[in-house]
């Protein structure tokens, strides 16, 4: 009986979907509405026309969810890219990078709601070790990819373009203005990138349109969908400290703590000289750990003092590349999923001239092989 409520709940969605009309005028002027509010280019064409149909017709049941979450994440990821100066539209970019997800894992490694490569989070400073991964804090997170748009938007000036180049690359946005004769509109340059970017704009700008007019083609938030109805705020941990234990001692559930905390991998907080740690609870859990502090700690002591807990190390290995015939760094770097200029600053290289037989320090994931 429930199999097949689900399947004709299903079939009345689709049907549902099908009635909705797609009005192109009306859509072009909400564009255009939107467009004066950013300092992002925000263009309707047949791309961008795919994509939202993608959305409002296939993928209703994404973006209800997906406004159910960011009631939750708008309320911290907004006041960041505020203080960047960065466009607020970017606070819809996790739509298209991991719904967010602030657990999610791309194929090639990427982790966290801005899907940040290793490499990229060591360049700025998000902490990753056996205990955490920085990646999936999403304040810290936020904080790194307005960094990384900030620095794009100076070397190109332009926000399409710096988009763009989250997805492929400063470099290999250069290399498509290079190929498209020094075109410097992305529109004009697109031909020349990669698939997967060429449709990476087209389906921000679907996802900036429909998730500003969701309610208008009958998509509303998942109410079924619990994040976290309690006011939430942080706490800072001075010591090594348990998620099971705290359970326990605040009378909260470890599953509703872990997901409160998403960047700690095993439910552990660290005890790291020179490293500050915190932690999210609800402000009621804060409230009565403060108060009880003293009392909490020694109890922790001694549910903690007979567990192993593996030993604190960042997530870096050091390897010794020798230079060999016909290497260049462009090849090393992409053979170690790292950029040529962080072989330069690595190796204090002035220039990207390499002698064979040389070595050359590389610095990759620890779980690389």
């Amino acid at each position: 009986m429930y199999k097949k409520t689900l399947i004709f709940f299903a079939f009345f969605l689709s049907i549902h979907a099908q009635e909705i009309q797609f009005n192109e005028s009306e859509i072009i002027a909400r564009i255009d509405s939107l467009n004066e509010k950013t300092p992002i280019e925000l263009v309707y064409n047949s791309s961008v026309e795919k994509h939202i149909k993608a959305y409002i017709y296939r993928g209703r049941s994404n973006i209800s969810k997906m406004l159910t979450y960011t009631e939750y994440y708008f309320p911290i990821i907004e006041p960041i890219l505020d203080n960047y100066n960065i466009p607020l539209e970017l606070k819809y970019l996790p739509v298209i990078e991991s719904r967010f997800n602030p657990t999610a894992k791309s194929p090639v490694g990427a982790r966290g709601m801005w899907q940040i490569m290793f490499n990229t989070a060591k360049e700025y400073d998000l902490m990753i070790s056996s205990y955490i991964d920085e990646r999936m804090d999403v304040p810290k997170s936020t904080k790194a990819a307005c960094e990384y748009f900030l620095e794009s938007q100076e070397r190109f000036n332009n926000w399409t373009t710096s988009i763009a180049s989250y997805n492929v690359g400063k470099y290999g946005v250069l290399k498509a203005i290079k190929r498209s004769g020094g075109k410097k509109n992305y529109w004009e340059y697109r031909p020349f990138l990669p698939k997967e970017t060429r449709e990476y704009i087209p389906k921000l700008i679907a996802a900036i349109y429909v998730m500003n007019y969701a309610e208008d083609y009958g998509i509303y938030p998942e109410k079924e969908i619990k994040i976290f109805n309690e006011d939430i705020d942080t706490l800072h941990i001075n010591r090594k400290l348990s998620f099971d234990a705290l359970s326990k001692l605040i009378d909260l559930d470890l599953d509703h703590i872990k997901k409160l905390n998403p960047s700690y991998k095993i439910g552990v907080v660290p005890n790291v000289p020179d490293r500050n740690f915190h932690i999210n609870l609800p402000i009621s859990k804060i409230e009565y750990f403060i108060t009880n502090k003293d009392t909490i700690y020694k109890q922790l002591d001694e549910l903690q003092d007979d567990i192993k807990y593996p030993d604190y190390e960042e997530m870096v290995k050091k390897i010794n590349y020798k230079i060999k015939s016909g290497d260049s760094l462009s090849k090393i770097a992409q053979k170690y999923n790292c950029r040529v200029k962080d072989i330069l600053l690595w190796n204090d290289m002035k220039t990207t001239k390499i002698v064979t037989g040389k070595r050359l320090k590389i610095y990759v994931n620890a779980d690389y092989e």
